[in-house]
């Protein structure tokens, strides 16, 4: 290596002092380049399995007074996974996987399509909101 950067150094010394600077410039600079890909190709796989690992969505997850209605960003039907996102909170706007609320409704296999109004009741373990199809009394 001491050696390869050696006959660089004496490649370059035909040349002005500032094309010799920026040479060595771009090369610390492509070094640097490669070293910051290796990490980011080592590292990315371990940082995806731990993020797998640790997350369970539980850290958003609003609690019991929060959040009540939502309207669907992906369709529910029967038992699949759709997305909710809270429309009534004075916060940012959230997404929360979904899963039907009721077991009759899951075994009718309700379809609920994108833009349906619901009520988030609950969340799972795992952090999916409990939803189910806002009945509104005044439309």
């Amino acid at each position: 290596m001491i050696q390869l950067l050696e006959q660089f150094n004496q490649f370059l010394s035909n040349y002005p002092v500032i094309l010799r600077g920026i040479a060595w410039l771009l090369l610390a600079l492509g070094i640097l380049m490669v070293i910051f890909l290796l990490f980011s190709l080592l590292l990315t796989p371990l940082m995806l399995m731990y993020n797998k690992v640790t997350d369970k969505n539980r850290s958003n997850v609003a609690t019991e007074n929060d959040h009540l209605l939502g309207e669907l960003t992906e369709r529910i039907y029967g038992d699949s996974v759709g997305e909710v996102m809270v429309i009534n909170s004075g916060d940012a706007r959230a997404t929360y996987p979904a899963r039907l609320y009721r077991s009759d409704d899951v075994a009718a296999e309700q379809l609920l399509p994108v833009g349906t109004q619901v009520l988030i009741i609950d969340f799972d373990q795992s952090g999916i909101a409990l939803v189910a199809k806002n009945q509104s009394i005044i439309e």
